[in-house]
């Protein structure tokens, strides 16, 4: 499985980060036209594209016909892991119907298997992190003391934000997969979580832009909000890459 790391890019690039959009596609429709995406900017989604939400396999079309223009980057979350597992065993696949495959499997209108191979090649190479000069890109975080490439894929996917370190890069973790209840991004000194909780009827869809703390927001209700955060410090800048 492929991960991605990315040269040093100029400040004025947008570095854009999209939360868990859990089959929510009028949140992202709504969010992308507030933001305005551009072909500068870099676009990384953390994973989670589908289950709970009414819209799964609508948000993988999006996304796939979005990279055609755009500079797009699509990491793993766990939820695609367990729609992957479910495949080849009942267990994997009653914990997957459990934690919202359900409504992924009512979008296709499909049973598992008669799923459309595009959506299985899309999801199986889909990188488990982004990492850059500055930033570690994950849907929920890596172990502390050991380098990206020797991180278990469970850990990547599955760790939930309260139990997150500070990684041996010192690079600041941008990260979803933990709901935020108060539907705002989650700051610790080394990391910002942006699952606001995009499926929950209180809920948002979050974009980060890291270089600028700015971020926006967006609901199934297509209403739109803005903000800014001030975003962690690196806390060792000679251990960058």
């Amino acid at each position: 499985m492929s991960n991605t790391k990315n040269p040093k890019k100029h400040q004025s690039t947008r570095t854009l980060v999209i939360g868990d959009v859990h089959g929510c596609l009028d949140a992202l429709i709504a969010l992308a036209d507030d933001v305005k995406f551009t072909p500068e900017d870099q676009i990384v989604f953390l994973g989670d594209y589908i289950d709970r939400g009414p819209d799964s396999m609508e948000v993988l079309d999006w996304i796939m016909e979005k990279r055609e223009t755009l500079n797009i980057i699509t990491l793993k979350g766990n939820h695609e892991l367990m729609m992957e597992d479910s495949r080849t065993s009942i267990y994997d696949f009653q914990l997957w119907i459990n934690n919202g495959g359900v409504q992924t499997l009512a979008s296709f209108d499909s049973d598992l298997l008669d799923i459309p191979e595009p959506y299985w090649d899309f999801m199986e190479h889909c990188p488990l992190y982004h990492e850059t000069e500055n930033f570690i890109f994950v849907h929920a975080g890596p172990s502390p003391d050991l380098p990206l490439d020797a991180q278990r894929p469970r850990t990547l996917c599955w760790l939930r934000f309260n139990e997150l370190k500070a990684h041996q890069s010192n690079k600041t973790i941008i990260c979803g997969h933990t709901p935020q209840r108060t539907h705002i991004p989650g700051i610790l000194s080394y990391a910002v979580c942006i699952d606001t909780h995009a499926f929950n009827p209180a809920g948002y869809l979050t974009c980060l832009d890291v270089n600028s703390g700015n971020y926006w927001q967006a609901n199934q209700s297509k209403e739109s909000r803005s903000n800014k955060i001030e975003m962690p410090t690196k806390l060792s800048p000679q251990h960058e890459s």
